[in-house]
């Protein structure tokens, strides 16, 4: 049975509980662009073990996005062996975490964390909503403030140890949901899943969610989605279609102007099902 969707300014649900906090930094200028955006990354070690990476933003800026990447050290990588557990972000630094699947791998391999940092006019606060702990699917909405706008996401999965996956971390203008699904061994472990949103207080110009989607087939596969000329992305997303258990994210990364986002199955599979990234974009 999936978790009934939470907003974070509604009272509180039976079985969910809602939390928020925040890094929040102001700015005097008038402008509503991103200035100072850049695209920032650190990789962890390469062995066959479970393991995070982090990353800072540079020179004081802030996180206004960001993404992942599981990185096979060997020829076929490890697509499918390694589930993105965790993408966290605060004001100022993003990281990611990788756990191996029950079938696990003896192959090396890394993990890489994203952030895009910039100076955005007025204040940011990261907010956060967590469910309970339980082992059935779970699906968190969690909203910006009244008048503001989402910039970024990420989510975090505890206790789920590679048997659960991130099919969907969908933006909006100013909301992200997320929903988790089973691997198709089924699990009956307790575990709780917790979103985050980057929003800010003033809308950046030209602001908007753009997204693109691979074909539906039982291949691995992946996609890119530009932003429209003259912007520049801001946040990452992704949703998995169809995934059924079956498939496992593998990457979603923010670049100059562009999200790619990539899943590879978990088992040999005849289902259809496809990858959507998103991008969240604003004037350059």
């Amino acid at each position: 049975m999936n978790i009934p969707a939470i907003r974070t300014r509604a009272a509180a649900v039976p079985l969910i509980v809602a939390l928020v906090t925040g890094f929040v930094t102001t700015s005097t200028s008038a402008s509503a662009d991103v200035p100072g955006r850049v695209v920032v990354s650190d990789t962890s070690d390469s062995n066959s073990n479970d393991k995070g990476a982090e990353i800072s933003c540079p020179d004081a800026k802030r996180v206004i996005g960001t993404g992942a990447e599981i990185i096979g050290d060997v020829a076929g990588g490890v697509g499918g062996d390694v589930v993105i557990d965790e993408v966290i972000p605060t004001g100022t630094s993003v990281s990611a975490y990788g756990v191996e699947t029950l079938s696990g791998t003896s192959s090396p391999w890394r993990i890489r964390v994203w952030a895009v940092c910039g100076y955005p006019h007025g204040a940011t606060t990261v907010r956060y909503a967590t469910t309970s702990s339980h082992p059935n699917p779970k699906d968190v909405e969690l909203d910006c403030r009244d008048g503001e706008w989402l910039l970024g996401s990420g989510y975090q999965m505890e206790g789920a140890r590679g048997n659960v996956s991130v099919t969907d971390l969908i933006p909006t203008l100013d909301s992200v949901s997320v929903h988790t699904t089973e691997n198709h061994r089924g699990y009956d472990g307790n575990y709780y899943l917790r979103a985050f949103a980057i929003c800010a207080e003033e809308r950046p110009v030209g602001l908007q969610v753009v997204q693109d989607e691979t074909d539906e087939n039982s291949s691995n596969k992946g996609t890119l989605v530009s932003c429209p000329e003259g912007k520049q992305a801001l946040g990452a997303g992704f949703s998995i279609p169809g995934a059924a258990g079956e498939t496992a994210l593998t990457e979603f990364v923010p670049t100059t102007r562009a999200v790619t986002a990539t899943a590879n199955e978990l088992s040999s599979t005849s289902r259809e099902w496809s990858v959507i990234a998103y991008a969240t974009c604003a004037t350059e």
